[in-house]
């Protein structure tokens, strides 16, 4: 059940696994799951895009936030001086994107997230590119990143990285605030459960 993956990313039980209660009996149907999501919606409709994106990786809501996200790209770009390509826009995007959704930071590609690699004596060594499997983001990764879409010079992207570090707040906030907002409901569906 795709709501309760998600409800339970976030440490909101929706499920009681107390083996005195019997098995995993719900707290929360999948109904009202579903209600405590449509209840908040209107909190922050990119906040929950960014949960389902992060949670869920889904591709619909990807599209949408990166619908969203272009829209906030062009208004902090209003006052931009000089020229940029379209795929500015995108690598922006993208990038803020990323970095909202895996604020660990990405899988490294060395180990595959294990945190371990085995040299060519075949020895388990501890990988030297990550920390605890993730490549935690800098100011080098979020380049990197950038540069997959749209390949510019370090010292161009740093004007990009302006406009990339306001998106990327702006997306963090949205998620904290369906979070928040989820949680307030679920509290209150709670309350009224036991009332």
């Amino acid at each position: 059940m795709k709501i309760e993956t998600l409800l339970s990313k976030f440490a909101i039980k929706g499920i009681n696994y107390d083996p005195q209660s019997g098995g995993g009996k719900a707290l929360l149907s999948a109904e009202e799951q579903l209600a405590v999501v449509g209840l908040c919606w209107h909190e922050s409709p990119v906040g929950w895009l960014v949960l389902f994106v992060e949670g869920l990786r889904d591709v619909h809501a990807l599209k949408q936030l990166q619908i969203a996200t272009r829209g906030e790209t062009l208004r902090l770009m209003e006052d931009w001086r000089g020229v940029y390509p379209e795929k500015a826009l995108t690598a922006l995007c993208a990038t803020a994107i990323s970095e909202a959704t895996q604020q660990n930071g990405q899988v490294c590609p060395e180990c595959n997230g294990s945190a371990i690699v085995v040299d060519k004596n075949r020895n388990r060594c501890k990988c030297q590119c990550c920390k605890a499997g993730r490549i935690v983001w800098t100011q080098e990764t979020r380049f990197a990143y950038f540069a997959q879409v749209l390949p510019v010079t370090y010292s161009r992207f740093k004007r990009y990285n302006v406009v990339l570090n306001q998106l990327v707040v702006w997306l963090v906030e949205n998620r904290a605030v369906s979070v928040m907002a989820m949680e307030e409901q679920v509290e209150r569906e709670g309350c009224d459960f036991v009332a």
